[in-house]
């Protein structure tokens, strides 16, 4: 399948997003209704173990289940990235406790963890069996609801989990048309108290999202008219979102923006911005909006001689312009992602990262050919719009170590 539709029709595509969005400020009052509507009566919760628990959204989540008389259990020891204990911890406590559906609350993390349970849950089957395919699901997972705190990660809306495999430090992605939440309640308020960094990481999380579902070779029409209004959301608004937490607005069209943007990427894939960004998750402790937002300029300028047409589309579209004139190209997007990684305080280069992290250079050094057969063998790599070669992704990955833009434009 290609980028490219031929003028006498349409590259033959599907598009599946069953999950009910329910958006707006004051919604995850909603949330108990919209659970005992379902038919629940009985949910186990899953919620991170920081300051997100403690929120008066949270608070407010809680009443709203007991005021429909639904039973809940917490759990709320899901990591920042979760792996596979928080997974069967999880799971266990679906099957020990009878119930009938999970509810997240807050970001990719909560949600992940759910949806892996839910479905291990349902077959009672260990999340790394499906991860390293050494089974498949029997049973659909069990219903799934989100209440999302931050956007960024779209998988409110999406068919697809990440968990860490703690034992090998990976992190593993995996799709199921079961994972998709029967309702997903974005309330933009909730969104308010987010500190710019957090802003920053899971908004460029967005942004990379759209950007790599764009170009990918399962692009549609479709997920083109998402992605699109996407990007003219982020490109007007991640940048007041950073600088005024406050404004209602924009955290409206971001928080919509991620969410579609599950939509749209749940059916084209993404691309080894993602394929990089899980390593360094797991490997450096990078988040993983951080880790793609440091990693899309130079994936970008790679592929600058293979798909500038749609990378002057993207470009337009952040400036909320609806054609690309002379003025957008695929350099000036990849300038313009630059300009907004600077302005928002993102580090320039994998190695500028790692020093973040307190990673030191030797030890990035030593961590560089496992991250690499990390990314060679990235599920969705067949769908980059350029088929990279082993040794040019390796390039690719030393030249985001260095922070050597122009030389990635050469490979």
């Amino acid at each position: 399948m290609t980028n490219t539709f031929p003028v006498l029709g349409i590259q033959p595509f599907s598009f599946l997003c069953p999950t009910r969005l329910v958006f707006g400020p004051g919604s995850v009052a909603q949330t108990g209704q919209i659970l005992a509507d379902a038919g629940i009566t009985s949910v186990l919760v899953v919620v991170g173990s920081r300051f997100t628990k403690s929120s008066s959204g949270f608070a407010s989540m809680l009443q709203s289940l007991s005021d429909a008389s639904i039973a809940w259990t917490e759990y709320s020891d899901v990591h920042a990235d979760p792996d596979d204990t928080n997974v069967r911890t999880a799971a266990i406590m679906l099957r020990k406790e009878g119930h009938q559906a999970v509810l997240a609350y807050g970001g990719g993390s909560p949600i992940d963890c759910a949806k892996s349970a839910a479905l291990s849950a349902a077959n009672g089957a260990d999340i790394l069996d499906y991860l390293y395919t050494r089974a498949q699901p029997q049973r659909p997972a069990l219903p799934i609801f989100a209440v999302t705190s931050t956007a960024g990660t779209g998988s409110e809306m999406s068919s697809a989990a990440v968990t860490t495999d703690q034992s090998e430090s990976r992190k593993l992605g995996f799709s199921h048309p079961s994972l998709f939440p029967q309702a997903a309640i974005v309330d933009p308020a909730l969104h308010a108290s987010m500190p710019p960094s957090l802003t920053a990481a899971t908004g460029l999380d967005a942004l990379t999202h759209v950007v790599e579902s764009y170009l990918s070779l399962a692009a549609n029409p479709i997920c083109d008219a998402i992605n699109l209004e996407a990007m003219r959301r982020i490109g007007s608004s991640l940048p007041v979102a950073w600088a005024d937490g406050s404004n209602l607005a924009a955290r409206a069209n971001m928080a919509l923006a991620s969410a579609s943007a599950g939509m749209a990427f749940s059916q084209t894939g993404l691309g080894m911005v993602h394929g990089f960004a899980h390593p360094l998750g797991s490997r450096l402790g990078a988040a993983h909006g951080m880790a793609n937002a440091v990693l899309l300029p130079y994936i970008l300028a790679a592929m600058a001689g293979h798909v500038a047409p749609r990378m002057a589309q993207i470009d337009a579209a952040l400036h909320g312009n609806a054609d690309p004139a002379s003025t957008y190209s695929a350099t000036s997007l990849v300038e313009t992602i630059v300009s907004m990684n600077k302005a928002m305080g993102i580090p320039a280069s994998v190695a500028e990262l790692a020093a973040v992290l307190g990673v030191d250079k030797k030890s990035l050094a030593e961590k560089r050919m496992d991250i690499l057969a990390d990314a060679l063998s990235y599920r969705s790599r067949p769908r980059s719009p350029r088929t990279f070669s082993d040794s040019e992704l390796a390039t690719l990955y030393d030249v985001a170590v260095d922070g050597n833009l122009e030389r990635a434009y050469r490979i």
